[in-house]
């Protein structure tokens, strides 16, 4: 199979309209732009696997929270919360 680059631009209408051989088209590699009259909202692009999701580490360090409420509080923090979505007050 023949893979192309080729970039076309399709109305939302359009799209709806012949959707199944826009999608065999995006398989042969052309790739679209869908237009909401003057304006790009998104782009239909052949699936690759190489685009998979990635999850990485976050880039900052972050800082381990220091619990100072831990045997203070009576309650969990979520029991409380529960309560007062129902109404129940303390």
């Amino acid at each position: 199979m023949t893979r192309i680059n080729i970039m076309e631009t399709i109305s939302i209408s359009n799209l709806k309209t012949h959707l199944s051989a826009t999608l065999k088209e995006v398989v042969n590699g052309i790739r679209y732009v869908v237009m909401d009259r003057e304006h790009p909202i998104a782009e239909l692009i052949p699936y690759s696997e190489k685009q998979r999701l990635v999850i990485r580490s976050p880039l900052i360090k972050t800082k381990k929270i220091n619990n100072s409420f831990k045997g203070k509080v009576k309650l969990d923090p979520i029991e409380y919360l529960l309560q007062d979505r129902r109404g129940n007050r303390f």
